[in-house]
């Protein structure tokens, strides 16, 4: 067999399998003309178009963040004046337990000249005159035997 004959012999046992045996053609490359690589202008509004929103959509993105950090500084300004305002509430109200205790009360008492009562200096509500009792403990037990 010539050499040709025996090519088309195993291009026939290759193309039983599925596989084509003949050469790839080769691709024309296209060489790009002048007219090719200018950009139309169309396509010079649109990538302006593209260029104008994605700004606007950047500058949005700034506004939003600067009005983000305003309202969170706000937030921190009225937490601090607030934390200052809970602060002075604690401390009056130390001194209103301070100034209300029974203690302090006696001894400012004392102090402009108050004096206690004596036994029959008491006034009773009820509008008897009852003496007070004397020995208390007594008096308790009496009324818890009876």
């Amino acid at each position: 067999m010539l050499a040709a004959e025996k090519w088309y012999a195993y291009q026939e046992n290759y193309q039983k399998y599925g596989l084509d045996m003949r050469p790839a053609e080769e691709k024309k490359i296209r060489e790009r003309t002048e007219k090719d690589a200018a950009i139309s202008v169309t396509d010079k509004l649109r990538l302006l178009v593209l260029i104008i929103m994605l700004g606007a959509l950047f500058v949005g993105f700034v506004a939003a963040t600067a009005y983000g950090s305003k309202i969170q500084y706000n937030i921190n300004t009225i937490q601090a004046k607030s934390a200052e305002v809970q602060g002075e509430i604690e401390n009056l109200n130390v001194k209103i337990k301070s100034a209300t205790n029974i203690q302090t009360i006696e001894e400012k008492a004392l102090a402009m000249g108050m004096v206690y009562p004596k036994v029959n200096e008491y006034v009773y509500i009820n509008g008897e005159k009852e003496e007070p009792v004397r020995d208390f403990a007594l008096a308790l037990m009496e009324q818890a035997y009876n």
